[in-house]
């Protein structure tokens, strides 16, 4: 029997991260094959800015759910690299506004028939197996954000 399934739920968080990784593996060999220099980590911030055009990094850092440091460091790097630019809010002059360059705007460009290919692959897989990763996901982060997983296990040593 496979160590990750004997252990269950003990190994949860690193059969996910193995997942996750195998996963950003597959998707960066898609990109490389076809000479398109994107690295996956960077995919939330390119759809949100995509789907909103201008967006400060508070704005990003509460829709991604990851802290303001995260979306920074992620956000200079991409602006170093030409892909994102920095500009003042027309209404609020100290609210730095992240949107793409022209650069930036034609990496999505070339980027869109992937994201949507890797859509319908993984719609064929999950359909193909009746699985329903995206909704127990749901699930489970639903109760981790009712209770943390910490507080539980720290409850249960008392008991």
């Amino acid at each position: 029997m496979d160590f990750y399934q004997s252990a269950g739920t003990l190994v949860l968080g690193s059969r996910l991260r193995r997942l996750g990784e195998r996963f950003l593996s597959e998707v960066s060999k898609v990109y490389e094959a076809k000479g398109i220099e994107f690295d996956p980590s960077w995919f939330p911030v390119f759809y949100l800015l995509d789907e909103h055009k201008k967006l400060s990094m508070r704005d990003i850092s509460d829709q991604l759910n990851v802290s303001h440091s995260a979306v920074s460091q992620l956000t200079t790097a991409l602006i170093k690299k030409k892909l994102l630019k920095v500009e003042k809010d027309e209404n609020d002059g100290r609210k730095r506004l992240i949107l793409f360059t022209e650069k930036g705007e034609e990496l999505v460009r070339n980027s869109k028939p992937i994201w949507a290919s890797i859509q319908l692959s993984m719609k064929e897989i999950t359909e193909q197996n009746e699985c329903q990763i995206l909704k127990e996901l749901k699930i489970l982060e639903t109760s981790l954000t009712e209770k943390s997983l910490s507080e539980r296990v720290l409850d249960n040593l008392e008991k």
